[in-house]
């Protein structure tokens, strides 16, 4: 598989763009040393084209879980094919496991394109165009996505991103969390809201600096300021993701190979559905033909005293 890889002194940024233009790896330099910053992907999921393996992804037109692969917009009743393990949900949609084409590639700067006609299984009604542009600076990466409706209609849309960041760097402790959001969506076993997101107990705020420990994560945040730090003890380095205000939800997820999942989403997992219920604050957007949205992400490293 191709890989292109942004590199300078600090970091070390990889991207499959045959895989979802995917990172496969973002590393730190330290005393002679690349150390992941984001869980490494395994040769394995390369050769098996596994995206949800790799270090990051992007979901896309929609982020996250549909119930049961099925959502209503306007008027109509969608079916989606299931994507996932269990058989039933349909999840992290269609852009990660497919091949995107290079626009660009040169020292600092990846350019990728996504067309969703250009392969006839797409598993989404609508027609639309993706693009990704990878930017690697002194002490960080950015991120921007953009989606596009190219259809003759209006089209529900959203996107998110999926790294998996590392809990421990090299022989640090583990990494503290800290982020501020308003609300969080409780969930029932599917991982899909199943009432209004509610106050953030006290095991679930992340307003102060804390180690997930044995926690069992796997919640969505709403209103959330769009920026979280990321602190390992020890080791003197920090990560501050800063993400535009499109980016309204994160999610939290530990992973169970013992990385953290740490989500900017423009909207609320089963946001499709959700809007269509009437719920408040989804985050969905109603694209109409023509339209688009974009989003920025950023992550900045930076070493204490």
């Amino acid at each position: 598989m191709n890989l292109q890889i942004l590199q300078n002194p600090l970091l070390r940024l990889t991207v499959a763009p045959e895989l979802g233009a995917s990172v496969v790896g973002l590393e730190l330099y330290e005393q002679g040393f690349w150390l992941p910053v984001l869980r490494p992907t395994s040769p394995a999921a390369l050769v098996q084209r596994h995206s949800p393996d790799t270090s990051s992804y992007l979901l896309a037109p929609y982020s996250n879980r549909i119930r049961d692969g099925r959502f209503q917009f306007a008027g109509r009743t969608y079916t989606l094919r299931p994507n996932w393990i269990d058989g039933r949900q349909t999840i992290h949609g269609e852009v990660h496991g497919r091949a995107w084409k290079v626009q660009r590639f040169d020292e600092h700067i990846l350019q990728c394109d996504f067309d969703a006609r250009a392969f006839p299984d797409i598993n989404f009604p609508f027609p639309f165009t993706a693009q990704m542009q990878y930017y690697l600076l002194d002490d960080g990466v950015e991120i921007l996505t953009a989606l596009q409706n190219v259809g003759t209609g209006p089209m529900p849309a959203g996107f998110g991103h999926h790294p998996y960041f590392m809990r421990h760097l090299g022989n640090s402790a583990e990494a503290q969390l800290s982020f501020e959001a308003e609300r969080v969506y409780l969930t029932d076993a599917t991982g899909i809201p199943n009432r209004p997101a509610e106050a953030i107990p006290p095991q679930l705020d992340f307003s102060q600096p804390r180690a997930l420990g044995m926690a069992a994560l796997d919640h969505v945040f709403v209103g959330w300021t769009g920026v979280l730090h990321l602190e390992w003890p020890g080791s003197g380095w920090q990560l501050e993701l800063r993400a535009d205000p499109i980016y309204s939800h994160l999610v939290v997820f530990t992973a169970p190979d013992g990385s953290v999942a740490l989500e900017p989403a423009t909207h609320a997992t089963n946001g499709f559905n959700l809007l269509a219920q009437g719920w408040s604050d989804t985050g969905v957007q109603v694209l109409e033909p023509g339209g688009s949205i974009s989003g920025r992400i950023r992550l900045t490293l930076s070493k204490g005293q």
